[in-house]
């Protein structure tokens, strides 16, 4: 499966993470959002409400939900279960987080379940301060985890829907992982998690006059189950990551593309925001930097291999997931794509979409969503689920 050559590349027409200007947690703008837009009578139902900044979503195997949610409070990240009706608790807590840079919080982010393992990568938490220069610098005060910018590897005892009780780390067990050495967990319940640090990734690489932060944001695992495939939002780039020994390497880093107005900077930062593994490329979704202009977000297919850039989807507004599904037989597969807002420069912020590509042309399949950063399909039922940063979890037919 080549990617591309399904519909050439899918365009939207005109209705049709770190550097300050490109963050999407501003708890201003969810506020905003949370305040003008209605519920989604007729496209979508909401499912569960009430998450604390959440970050990612994943379906666990008897379609119930995991979700990370981060704090600017230090090490009060979490991973919730949420049932199928809507009811949450927390299935690991205590996890690193912290205030980041533009005062949100910062902490557990992309998730990938395989099995009873878990892979969870940890954001940048209080790692970066501003000079009054107006410079990235590292932090003076010093950081509150020894496990910001890193991917963890959790090995449960039970499948994920059987685990009744909550894991908690401790500090004492951060820096165990941090020195190397897996720890144990107990859940209170009779569930067990052995976790260790699979990867660790610099905090930062030197970018002019300051520092260019990491954070981690999305995962994917190859077909072959090798690999894990990680984006970050704030280095723009793409990582391979050996499942086995956690060693790990820089695939290629997104270019920034010209800004098409007169406002911001010259150059728009890339900003990678989802991943999905697509025969043998990946496609990965943008959100692009302030001043998110409408139309220059996009979807590339990248043959991590060989290195090639295709153009997939383009003319999106701030892109946050990318999803498809093969539908069999001489059927075109169908793509998703997900906008967090068509106006996420104007005050108040405006809300976010879905868009679904049967042919060359997408549907507005949801609209007057608010500010949608995660997607999650659940196959036996034939449901797409989108997560918000405001806290919902919303259902939409895929059929």
């Amino acid at each position: 499966m080549d990617g591309v050559n399904h519909f050439s590349c899918l365009k939207v027409e005109p209705m049709r993470i770190t550097n300050t200007q490109t963050k999407i947690q501003s708890a201003s703008m969810v506020l905003a959002l949370a305040m003008v837009s209605p519920l989604l009578f007729g496209q979508a139902e909401v499912v569960a409400t009430g998450l604390i900044a959440p970050q990612k979503l994943v379906l666990t195997p008897r379609g119930n939900f995991l979700v990370t949610e981060t704090n600017p409070m230090p090490n009060l990240g979490r991973i919730s279960f949420v049932s199928r009706s809507g009811t949450r608790r927390s299935l690991v807590e205590s996890l690193p987080s912290g205030t980041e840079v533009t005062g949100g919080g910062s902490g557990p982010t992309a998730m990938l379940l395989r099995e009873r393992t878990l892979y969870v990568t940890i954001g940048g938490g209080d790692l970066e301060r501003r000079n009054a220069t107006g410079a990235s610098i590292h932090n003076p005060a010093g950081i509150s985890s020894p496990l910001y910018t890193t991917l963890l590897e959790f090995r449960f005892s039970l499948d994920l829907d059987q685990v009744g009780g909550t894991f908690k780390m401790s500090p004492a067990q951060q820096q165990t992982l941090a020195d190397g050495a897996e720890i144990e967990m107990e859940d209170g319940s009779g569930a067990k998690a052995t976790v260790r640090l699979l990867a660790s990734f610099p905090h930062s690489t030197p970018d002019g006059s300051g520092y260019r932060f990491s954070n981690p944001w999305g995962l994917a695992l190859s077909a072959d189950g090798l690999t894990l495939w990680m984006i970050d939002a704030s280095q723009n780039s793409l990582n391979r990551v050996d499942v086995a020994t956690g060693r790990w390497s820089r695939v290629m880093r997104f270019a920034p593309t010209p800004n098409p107005t007169p406002i911001g900077p010259p150059m728009i930062e890339a900003v990678p925001t989802g991943i999905r593994v697509y025969g043998q490329q990946l496609l990965i979704s943008f959100l692009s930097g302030f001043p998110f202009p409408r139309n220059a977000a996009r979807v590339l297919a990248i043959n991590p291999d060989s290195r090639t850039v295709e153009p997939f989807i383009y003319g999106l507004t701030s892109a946050t997931d990318v999803f498809w599904r093969d539908r069999g037989g001489n059927s075109r597969p169908q793509f998703w794509a997900l906008e967090f807002s068509l106006s996420q420069s104007a005050t108040p912020a405006g809300p976010g979409r879905l868009l679904r590509w049967d042919s060359a042309e997408p549907i507005v399949v949801a609209s007057d969503l608010r500010a949608p950063v995660s997607l999650a399909y659940d196959a036996s039922s034939e449901e797409l689920f989108i997560l918000e940063l405001s806290g919902r979890i919303l259902k939409v037919s895929a059929r």
